[in-house]
């Protein structure tokens, strides 16, 4: 009797496992001397399972990348739940409290920091300073007094620093030097980064002439020192800093008229309730 091949498929996994009848083995046995793809069916059926061996340290890796990307998931949420929260608390400020409500978002709204002590120099300057002055967008501030030391008379200081989303700087320092320290100092920025500005932000000059010394960036904004006008011997230190061609506080608030870039057009997009501690 012939088996058609679908019959034979059926028996044998019964057949490989030794438990059909002798008459059913016959003919299965009948069948495959004559069929090779039945035969190589029953060669893979029988075929011996792959040696997988379970690594421990890969089953640690995998773990600790789960939980990395579930942390960073779980950051961005609540980043963007925040978010949320701000807008919302807004528009309700605006819908349904009028004023009042306004005056309650700006409670929780970013603060500018704002410094005008000497003393504290060091701590927003330089590779000692703080950590988020430290960097200052990559912009280069080597045309700053290293330091403030005892024959510097110091005239005017001020630091600000916002960061509503990324971090802007704004800052001034004016120092008059006895002639010989001026002449030092000249000496000293002639030394300084001195960058193509011109129109860079619409920016033709400062104080209707050149700088001292300059290093500006399309995209950051400008460092710069000019001679003190109508002050004899004094120079005074600028920075505009911000990222993405993009201010959120007016500088001309917090950088006098007279140290200020001429023609300078930046897009300066003022934040709403933003309250200045000093």
């Amino acid at each position: 009797m012939k088996m058609d091949c679908e019959v034979i498929r059926d028996l044998l996994p019964l057949y490989a496992e030794n438990m059909v009848s002798a008459q059913s083995r016959a003919l299965t046995e009948e069948h495959l001397a004559e069929c090779e793809p039945c035969r190589q069916y029953l060669a893979d059926l029988t075929a011996p399972e792959p040696d997988v061996q379970f690594r421990v340290d890969s089953a640690q890796q995998f773990v600790r990348y789960e939980k990395k990307k579930k942390r960073k998931f779980g950051t961005k949420v609540v980043l963007a739940t925040l978010l949320t929260v701000c807008a919302v608390m807004l528009l309700i400020g605006i819908l349904f409290f009028g004023t009042a409500g306004l005056f309650v978002f700006s409670i929780v709204a970013p603060t500018v920091h704002a410094d005008t002590d000497p003393a504290h120099y060091g701590l927003y300057m330089g590779e000692n300073a703080k950590k988020e002055y430290r960097q200052k967008c990559g912009m280069d501030e080597t045309l700053f007094p290293a330091a403030l030391t005892d024959n510097m008379q110091v005239q005017e200081y001020k630091m600000v620093y916002y960061n509503p989303w990324d971090p802007q700087y704004l800052s001034y320092l004016t120092v008059t030097y006895s002639p010989e320290d001026y002449e030092a100092e000249l000496k000293r920025l002639e030394t300084c980064p001195h960058t193509v500005y011109k129109g860079y932000y619409g920016v033709t000059g400062f104080g209707g002439g050149e700088p001292l010394a300059v290093s500006a960036d399309s995209y950051q904004g400008f460092v710069y020192a000019i001679n003190t006008p109508g002050k004899e011997y004094s120079v005074t230190y600028v920075e505009i800093i911000f990222c993405n061609q993009l201010l959120d506080i007016d500088y001309k608030k917090y950088i006098p008229a007279a140290y200020q870039p001429d023609d300078f057009t930046v897009n300066v997009s003022v934040m709403p309730f933003v309250r200045e501690s000093k």
